[in-house]
């Protein structure tokens, strides 16, 4: 019996050691690329370039969202973006 519980005991105390050495970081670093922006959207957001760049692309751009919007699609980023407007133009219906 007494052999027994030696036998275990230094079986508890390799695997402790081997569970302890594991536990250091060792010295090296994986560099990972930083995600790579999308050039057709507005940089920081989920808009396309063109919604800064006519109120005609903004409206379609609305109506297509509204169209595919549903209670489980992730809200849009919009982040700083610009959007075009147009002062002289008459109100659209979206």
């Amino acid at each position: 019996m007494q052999t027994n519980l030696k036998k275990q005991g230094v079986v508890v105390a390799s695997a402790l050691a081997l569970l302890a050495a594991c536990g250091g970081g060792g010295g090296s670093t994986v560099s990972v690329a930083p995600p790579t922006q999308d050039p057709s959207l507005i940089a920081g957001t989920d808009l396309p370039v063109a919604v800064q760049q006519s109120t005609a692309a903004l409206l379609a751009f609305a109506q297509t969202q509204l169209a595919a919007t549903s209670d489980k699609t992730d809200p849009l980023v919009v982040g700083d973006a610009k959007l075009a407007t147009d002062d002289s133009a008459e109100p659209s219906a979206i």
